[in-house]
């Protein structure tokens, strides 16, 4: 599992440590979907967000690689049907819809997570224990 929280990182932190767990972890990913999907969820949370907190998980579980990012805002994003092209949002939750398997976002205590899941390539079902690596 990688996690990253914006006390610690920054957007393009949390971009090149989800790199590196996809290089050391999941070969098969699409790494450049994965890469896009992470700057959208991190960009949309560190612009509306109060404070612009947020915490990321990559994991792997049962064969998918799956990507949660939780942040502060109780604002439920939805999909635009026509986003604007005019460089002032609006492509995210579609962008990362159109790169992902599966969406979901769900309210939380504090805010919301918005998670996103990849089908792997056979073979990917499970982390192994630092000890079986």
């Amino acid at each position: 599992m990688f996690t990253a929280h914006s006390q610690a990182s920054s957007p393009a932190d949390a971009r090149r440590l989800a790199a590196a767990y996809l290089d050391a972890h999941c070969p098969g990913a699409d790494a450049e979907a994965v890469q896009i999907v992470v700057s959208e969820l991190v960009t949309n949370a560190v612009r509306h967000t109060p404070d612009g907190t947020w915490s990321l998980v990559l994991r792997l579980e049962e064969g998918q690689l799956i990507l949660e990012i939780t942040d502060d805002s109780p604002e439920l994003p939805t999909p635009r049907p026509d986003p604007p092209l005019d460089g002032r949002g609006g492509l995210g939750l579609g962008l990362v819809e159109k790169l992902s398997d599966h969406t979901a976002v769900a309210p939380t205590a504090r805010g919301k997570t918005i998670t996103a899941w990849w089908k792997l390539p056979t073979g990917h079902h499970a982390e192994r224990p630092d000890s079986e690596r």
